[in-house]
């Protein structure tokens, strides 16, 4: 059964002292012997009912303390609203026309991350990404910014709708760049490649042919230099010509050293090593230019939020000025309740115990007190602050619907369950002490009181008979 109409436990004593006022104002009539005042007295039925006393407190709805977020750079050129929510892996606003994600992590960014990059950063991008579904890599600490991190990040811009950050102008520029590199890089693998191939081939069959016959005339030469005679030999000793000798056999050997050379194995050693170079070359080229093909990203398009959603309180960042500092101060999205405590209730409203929240349109939710704050003191102002209670609600639907609003606080102490249930105006104090109910008959009946809520009391008989649907009189 719903409670309702729950009161402060400190009117009990005064709706007593008025059931001791009347019962000493029908002492009075009793003892005169009015007997006619009682026909005109009024009668209500005693009912069987249940009751709740407790405490009933004011409170107010609420967000959590907002937190600045901030980290982007640039113009601004789209914000939220005040008041929005908003879910990890949505945009928050715009920058120069680019998206500015949220996403989940306790790190923001704070250096532009690309390909090949490691870091607690790039892990935490990653993490980020993995968690909202995205095929992003290995969650491993300290992978490398890799393709599928790129290729991740490429998808939660096509489910935002955006272009891919590998095609804004600077990215194709880089890429462009990359590119031409690894062209030259080909080429001069290529060109690295047919000098070793050369090389490798050696002299062609022509100029060895060629080689033989010079060291075979070089060899005739030199015979025909001999048969002639001493004196001619003598006569043209040093003149080169046909009968000097020595002149022909130098002819020869060099000849014959020539083709030698020809014949020899090559060495390639210098030509390989270009190729080496070459290769290697390439190969970070194409590095380069898988890395510049690949969407990079910075702390202009992600801001890190600690939770899962989160609510704009209030909007900092102006659409035409610089994005520096914080651009919106956020909440959680959850609302509860505050109750500042007085001393003396302090006692009562404890971590974990039970509540109701009565809100506007007489809705009751249940709730649960979270945390209590101990009183303090501002420091700005030096004035008091009192003890403060946080009020968590499961309800969160209901809450959404009504807003920020003023609640009551209600608190259970005691409860009476299929008990008769009286007036309190009812109740009369007797002189020996104790309480009594008068029935329409002129009859008392003691009783003893038990839970009393808002203007009515439970009591059970102790002296004669009561039952439910006997009337009592009222004051």
């Amino acid at each position: 059964m719903t409670k309702k109409g729950w009161i402060a436990l400190g009117a009990t004593a005064a709706l007593l002292a008025g059931a001791t006022a009347g019962a000493v104002w029908w002492g009075k009539a009793r003892a005169a012997g009015d007997r006619d005042e009682a026909a005109e007295r009024r009668t209500v039925p005693v009912e069987r009912t249940s009751l709740a006393a407790g405490l009933q407190l004011s409170g107010t709805l609420a967000y959590g303390e907002p937190s600045e977020l901030g980290g982007a750079v640039g113009i601004v050129t789209k914000v939220p609203e005040g008041g929005s929510i908003h879910q990890v892996g949505e945009p928050l606003l715009e920058i120069e026309g680019n998206p500015v994600f949220l996403l989940h992590g306790s790190i923001p960014l704070w250096r532009d991350l690309a390909a090949g990059m490691s870091g607690i950063d790039v892990d935490t991008l990653r993490a980020a990404l993995v968690e909202l579904g995205y095929s992003a890599g290995n969650t491993a600490a300290a992978t490398p910014y890799d393709s599928a991190l790129a290729g991740a990040i490429d998808a939660l811009y096509a489910k935002g709708g955006y272009p891919a950050p590998s095609t804004r102008p600077d990215a194709v520029a880089a890429r462009q760049d990359a590119e031409q590199e690894l062209a030259a890089a080909r080429e001069g693998l290529a060109a690295a490649r047919q000098a070793l191939t050369q090389a490798q081939r050696g002299p062609s069959g022509q100029e060895k042919s060629a080689a033989t016959e010079a060291v075979a005339a070089a060899g005739r030469a030199l015979a025909k230099a001999k048969r002639c005679s001493e004196a001619d030999q003598a006569e043209q000793y040093g003149t080169g010509g046909e009968c000097d000798v020595e002149a022909a056999q130098g002819n020869l050997n060099t000849a014959q050293a020539a083709l030698a050379d020809l014949t020899k194995a090559v060495d390639t050693s210098a030509e390989r090593a270009a190729v080496t170079s070459a290769e290697a070359a390439l190969a970070a080229a194409q590095t380069k230019a898988d890395q510049a093909a690949m969407s990079a990203i910075g702390p202009k398009d992600v801001l890190i939020v600690p939770t899962l959603e989160m609510r704009v309180d209030q909007v900092l960042a102006k659409i035409g000025q610089s994005a520096s500092g914080a651009v919106v101060t956020y909440t959680d999205t959850t609302i509860f309740a505050n109750v500042d405590l007085s001393d003396a209730n302090k006692a009562v409203v404890v971590t974990g115990t039970a509540v109701e929240v009565k809100l506007p349109g007489d809705v009751v939710v249940a709730g649960t007190v979270g945390h209590v704050t101990p009183a303090g003191q501002n420091p700005q102002t030096y004035e008091p602050i009192p003890a403060r209670a946080r009020i968590d609600i499961e309800d969160q639907a209901t809450l959404a619907e009504i807003g920020l609003a003023s609640v009551s606080i209600s608190i259970i102490q005691d409860e009476a369950a299929d008990a008769l249930v009286v007036p309190v105006t009812a109740l009369l104090a007797l002189s020996e002490g104790g309480y009594a109910v008068e029935l329409a008959n002129g009859s008392l009946v003691g009783v003893e009181v038990g839970v009393i809520q808002g203007t009515s009391a439970q009591v059970t008989p102790i002296v004669g008979e009561l039952s439910e649907g006997d009337l009592v009189v009222i004051a």
